[in-house]
C-alpha cells in the first residue's frame, strides 16, 4: 500500500501521474490581430501562457510557461499545436525558442516535438523547428 508520505515512499512504488488535460486552448490577451500573447486554458482553468517575442518573415520566437500544477499533463505539446497552426496560417515555416539549458523537461518536450540545436550563448539552448506545410484549419494540428 502506498505510503500517504511521499517521502517515504520505497523503490517499488511509483509517483503519481497528473491525468491527461481534455481540452486545451489558447485565449488571445489582447484585442488586435497582431497581439501575439495568449493565456492558455486546460480543463477550463488557466494553466500558462505564451507569447511570441518576434514574428520576421517566415520565422517566429516565442516563450511557454506552464503553472506548475498543470505540468505533465500534455498541456504545453497542445497549445504549441494552436500556436503553430496559428503561425502558419501568417505564413511562417520556422519556430525558433531559447531554452535555458538546466530547463530539462522544456528540453525534452521541443526535442520531442524534433526541434533541432542552434549555435547557443553559454547556459542556453537555442532549437528550431521547420513546420510542416499548414493545415486548412488551426485546430486540426497534430504534433508528434
Amino acid at each position: 500500500m502506498p505510503s500517504a508520505d511521499p517521502s517515504r515512499r520505497t523503490l517499488l512504488e511509483k509517483p503519481s501521474v497528473p491525468a491527461p488535460a481534455k481540452s486545451v486552448r489558447l485565449r488571445p490577451i489582447g484585442k488586435g490581430a497582431d497581439d501575439l500573447r495568449f493565456f492558455i486554458e486546460a480543463d477550463g482553468e488557466h494553466a500558462g501562457g505564451i507569447t511570441v517575442h518576434s514574428a520576421v518573415g517566415i520565422s517566429f520566437s516565442y516563450g511557454i510557461a506552464i503553472a506548475p500544477a498543470h505540468r505533465r499533463r500534455g498541456i504545453a505539446r497542445a497549445a504549441l499545436a494552436d500556436l503553430f497552426a496559428r503561425m502558419q496560417a501568417r505564413g511562417a515555416t520556422r519556430a525558433i525558442v531559447q531554452i535555458r539549458s538546466d530547463n530539462v523537461p522544456s528540453l525534452a518536450l521541443h526535442r520531442a516535438l524534433r526541434f533541432l540545436p542552434l549555435p547557443s550563448p553559454e547556459g542556453e539552448c537555442r532549437m528550431a523547428l521547420t513546420l510542416p506545410p499548414a493545415r486548412a484549419s488551426h485546430s486540426d494540428t497534430v504534433l508528434p
